[in-house]
């Protein structure tokens, strides 16, 4: 990240980033159900929120570094989600998140199951996708 970039929008940079230390915290147990459990449904704009998006970028980015440090964080699809998610709900936006699983049930084929998680987000910015093709898993009451 830029030096100025960060000058000119401290409150993004932070928010990403904050998000992406919480990210661990997020991925299990009762926090997780919750981010499940949310809803997308809300007011969105048509505009594109510019301090939102690099907000998203530098979750992103810092899940990506701190992944190498060898410590709680990975540079999965869950993590980056996750980060995601916060960084939605910390500005306020309608978002949960999903993950699904693809392959066969019956586990006769040699590449296993898939498991991918994203957000649902219906606002115009750019968030981690990529989940038409998985059959989406849901808690039990």
């Amino acid at each position: 990240m830029y030096l100025a970039t960060i000058l000119r929008h401290p409150r993004s940079v932070y928010i990403g980033f904050s998000a992406a230390l919480r990210a661990p915290l997020w991925i299990s147990g009762p926090r997780l159900r919750s981010a499940m459990q949310a809803t997308a449904e809300g007011k969105t704009s048509l505009e594109r929120d510019h301090s939102l998006e690099l907000a998203l970028q530098v979750a992103n980015g810092a899940v990506r570094h701190l992944s190498r440090s060898g410590t709680a964080w990975k540079n999965t699809c869950l993590y980056r989600s996750m980060a995601q998610y916060l960084v939605l709900r910390d500005y306020g936006r309608a978002a949960a998140i999903k993950i699904g699983v693809q392959g066969a049930p019956d586990h006769r084929d040699d590449h296993g199951v898939t498991a991918h998680s994203w957000v649902v987000y219906h606002g115009p910015e750019s968030i981690q996708g990529g989940g038409e093709h998985f059959e989406e898993l849901r808690f039990r009451a």
